[in-house]
């Protein structure tokens, strides 16, 4: 919780230093780095996102996709078993 205030603060802080024209210092302050994607690729990735193209919403803004690994102690599991390389997810679901 403090972690999320403590970044509404440096947004806020940012934010005043925009307004008074210090754009260097109000990204700084915020914790932001400029996007090399335009506005119209901003739309355009947003557009292929809502209809469920993500991958070339992710192209559009230059971001390649990280693949999760899983963690080391279900690494063991999962080889003992003989499924070396297969993602597995796991959850809890309340009856």
């Amino acid at each position: 919780m403090l972690g999320m205030l403590k970044r509404i603060e440096d947004t806020f802080a940012g934010l005043a230093f925009a307004e008074a024209g210090e754009r260097e210092e109000a990204m700084r302050m915020a914790g932001v780095t400029e996007s090399a994607a335009s506005v119209a690729d901003v739309y355009a990735a947003v557009a292929f996102a809502e209809v469920g193209c993500f991958d070339e919403a992710r192209e559009l803004m230059g971001i390649t996709p990280k693949r999760l690994a899983p963690p080391p102690q279900a690494c063991g599991f999962l080889e003992s078993v003989g499924l070396t390389g297969v993602r597995v997810a796991y959850g809890l679901a309340e009856a």
